[in-house]
């Protein structure tokens, strides 16, 4: 399952940044911030896809007895 936002006119260029988000009690509170304003450097025209990917489901079964679940957040610039 994937969502993506364009900001501005989307990605324009080739850069690729990406991070983990970490979440508690099922999503509803989260454990670090993830700022994709930042990852895509100052620019204003990039993509936003978070998903839950390959690595977010292998660490499920660890991460769930903790109430914890993870997602993955990529900025294409």
């Amino acid at each position: 399952m994937a969502h993506q936002h364009s900001i501005g006119l989307g990605a324009t260029g080739t850069g690729v940044e990406t991070a983990r988000q970490y979440y508690v009690l099922f999503g509803f509170a989260k454990v670090n911030e993830v700022d994709p304003q930042r990852m895509a450097g100052g620019l204003t025209s990039y993509s936003i896809e978070t998903s839950y990917g390959f690595l977010d489901l292998l660490l499920a079964p660890f991460l769930l007895p903790l109430t914890a679940t993870s997602r993955t957040v990529v900025v294409r610039t």
